[in-house]
């Protein structure tokens, strides 16, 4: 009998894209990131605001995730790969949105359990 199990980690990265999708940004922000976390994102889908953007503590990165769920709407996975070390966590997906097929990479650097530095990249 083979017995898989998923990491801490992929647990907290599943529960996190399942808030986010579920459109509970401050739920997720307050739940993953910590108070005086960094959130360094190339996202270029707003009209008025070029990417890099370089967001600081919770309640800025709420407004970018409100933001930026209203601009691509939705999420449905197409690839993922995940990896993780310790105290951090590292992802690339590629996914439909209202913007088309996109392409994200991620770095989650964590503290206590939490997001601390977080960088997005977006193709």
């Amino acid at each position: 009998m083979v017995v898989s199990t998923i990491s801490p980690g992929r647990q907290f990265f599943d529960k996190h894209l399942e808030t986010i999708t579920a459109g509970k940004i401050d739920e997720m922000v307050d739940r993953d990131y910590t108070e005086d976390a960094v959130l360094i994102t190339f996202f270029n889908g707003f009209e008025n605001t070029p990417a890099p953007m370089t967001i600081n503590g919770r309640k800025n990165i709420k407004k970018f995730f409100h933001d930026y769920l209203k601009t691509i709407e939705y999420i449905d996975i197409k690839s993922l790969d995940f990896t993780e070390a310790k105290g951090a966590i590292f992802f690339q997906a590629k996914f439909t949105c209202k913007l088309g097929l996109v392409s994200v990479g991620d770095a989650w650097t964590m503290r206590n359990g939490q997001i601390a530095y977080h960088f997005g990249f977006w193709v």
